[in-house]
């Protein structure tokens, strides 16, 4: 899709358009595109109407509630959103968040009706926080969900939202429990599969991958769907269907939500925010890193507030952001956002005139389009590769993906949350602090342990803190250098401090470094550092340790620190 709005925040663009982008990039819409946009809208029409359906049976809403989340979320988004190429609608992460928050506001008397309501003021409470955290312009937290924790997290989802729809595929009652129990419990009770489901289910299952596999741009879902309701109506196969799919809106009532269950709501409101906006602004941003623009992620969240308001207000549940049909918009050729709005229009008739076609769908076939929809969020050689390159974030990745099969998805999403603090904690409080040396006379400095080739200075001892110097290592910082003096062999006279990569300074930071002046001065030992950069070297002259040091003291490269410091022949 061709990218059509301007790069997000650009001082040209007025404040209006700035928060409404559809206003900067449709008038520069061109009628030629339209052929092409309607083109690539009927195609992830045919996309969506299967998928939205069987997303509706994983939030425990009857299925038309599927197709009632999608037109209002798509113009909401388009008319909001930054990014000209992602499809925000129904998907089988947020439905399966939304199934367990709903769950955990209702009581023992909630009807089928208070749970569509329930799921639609769910939608509603995430457009609200969404909005409010963009216009604070808080797009920024998005840099703290770490993407091993959210690569984890997204297999266990997967594995849930998959075994989870193992029992209608083999024509069962679900088992309770965890993902785990579920899987094994499904296989256990063997004996009361119904063989014409289960057959019906694996022949679904097994044309939506060939489908995929060999014909990737037919419409695999919609294909699928009309065989087996063709199949059952005319083989009269006893298995269970969707049912009675009305044809219109068919709303329900408001008035059985409480103020209680809306502050229930909340936790699951979050988790839905915190895991909706890491999947979809990472979407966003890969689209844009291709396009060659820029996403504006705050204003993402008030596109995403809109999408989600637009969902609820039509009684659908939760939307999020989608790659398979960011893709197969993008394959089809689509030029713009319009191609959504044709999205949206089909979707409309296909409620007011197509839904009743429907009520012959097997649930083993909406299982199966479940199942091929989320296969693709089971990679797992995302945890080899932690495994053979970074196994601390591995621990972290595996952490996220036990909580959710092992617990239950809020729980794994607070051990996301808790895991990727933990990683940047672990970070700063372990910066790597490499000794350096020289490589030949007059030549650079480089890490000792990874450069054979290089000496270190005799009498000098030369080391780099590759952190901001903050409360959470200024301890770890001051006893570092403190150790490597006392190890050093001879002990050295002069200790340089590299701090190139020291971006920031906090008042613990300079009390350490003069903490460390006051020790080394005591033990007759020179303390200098070199390459001291802006705001870093701002922050130590404001707070006096400039003057502490001596001016004479800091240094622009470390040679000159060497040069000025040492007897070394060798500079």
């Amino acid at each position: 899709m061709t990218p059509v709005a301007t790069e997000p925040g650009s001082r040209s663009r007025s404040r209006i358009s700035r928060y409404v982008p559809i206003l900067e990039w449709l008038p520069k819409y061109r009628t030629d595109w339209l052929s092409r946009d309607v083109i690539a809208g009927l195609t992830v029409w045919a996309l969506v109407v299967p998928e939205s359906m069987a997303y509706a049976a994983i939030a425990g809403v009857p299925v038309q509630f599927g197709l009632y989340a999608v037109p209002l979320a798509l113009i909401g988004y388009v008319v909001f959103g930054s990014c000209p190429q992602l499809f925000v609608g129904p998907s089988a992460t947020v439905a399966s968040i939304s199934a367990v928050a709903v769950a955990a506001a209702s009581t023992s008397g909630t009807s089928g009706s208070q749970v569509i309501a329930l799921s639609a003021a769910l939608a509603l409470m995430v457009g609200v926080i969404y909005i409010l955290l963009g216009l604070a312009r808080m797009g920024f937290v998005a840099r703290f969900f770490a993407n091993p924790v959210l690569d984890g997290f997204i297999i266990g989802l997967g594995l849930y939202i998959a075994v989870g729809q193992l029992p209608k595929l083999v024509g069962i009652s679900k088992p309770s429990g965890n993902t785990v129990q579920i899987f094994f419990d499904t296989l256990r009770d063997v004996d009361s599969w119904q063989w014409t489901t289960v057959a019906v289910g694996a022949l679904s299952v097994g044309a939506l991958f060939a489908l995929a596999r060999f014909v990737p741009k037919a419409p695999g879902a919609l294909i699928v769907a009309a065989v087996a309701i063709v199949a059952v109506g005319s083989l009269d196969l006893d298995v269970d269907v969707v049912g009675t799919v009305p044809t219109g809106f068919d709303f329900v009532s408001w008035s059985g939500i409480g103020w209680n269950q809306l502050e229930d709501l909340l936790p699951g409101a979050l988790a839905i925010v915190i895991v909706g906006f890491a999947q979809s602004v990472a979407i966003a941003k890969a689209y844009a890193a291709k396009g060659g623009y820029r996403i504006d992620a705050s204003q993402e969240m008030i596109g995403y507030g809109a999408a989600n308001l637009g969902a609820g207000a039509l009684q659908g549940f939760t939307v999020t952001g989608s790659l398979s049909k960011s893709a197969a918009a993008e394959e089809a050729k689509g030029k713009s956002p319009v191609l959504l709005v044709v999205t949206a229009i089909a979707v409309v008739l296909t409620i007011l005139f197509l839904a009743g076609l429907f009520e012959n769908l097997p649930e083993a076939t909406l299982a199966a389009i479940v199942i091929h929809a989320v296969s693709g969020m089971v990679d797992f050689s995302k945890l080899v590769r932690l495994w053979r390159a970074h196994r601390d974030e591995f621990a972290l990745a595996a952490g996220a993906l036990l909580g959710v099969i092992l617990i239950g998805i809020l729980a794994g999403v607070l051990i996301g949350v808790m895991l990727s603090f933990a990683l940047l904690i672990h970070r700063l409080d372990h910066p790597y602090v490499p000794l350096l040396g020289r490589r030949h006379a007059g030549g650079s400095f480089h890490d000792l342990a990874t450069h054979d080739d290089a000496s270190p200075v005799p009498g000098v001892l030369i080391q780099r803190f590759e952190a901001p110097l903050i409360f959470a290592n200024a301890e770890v910082f001051g006893d570092g250098v403190l150790e490597a003096v006392t190890e050093a062999v001879p002990s050295p006279s002069v200790v340089i401090l590299d701090f190139e990569a020291v971006s920031y300074v906090d008042s613990t930071g300079s009390a350490a470094l003069a903490a460390l002046k006051d020790t080394l001065d005591d033990r007759g030992v020179v303390l200098a550092v070199a390459r001291a950069m802006g705001a870093a070297r701002d922050l130590l002259r404001r707070d006096g340790i400039v003057a502490a040091l001596g001016e004479d003291h800091f240094f622009a490269t470390v040679s000159d620190a060497v040069v000025a410091l040492s007897d070394d022949p060798a500079t």
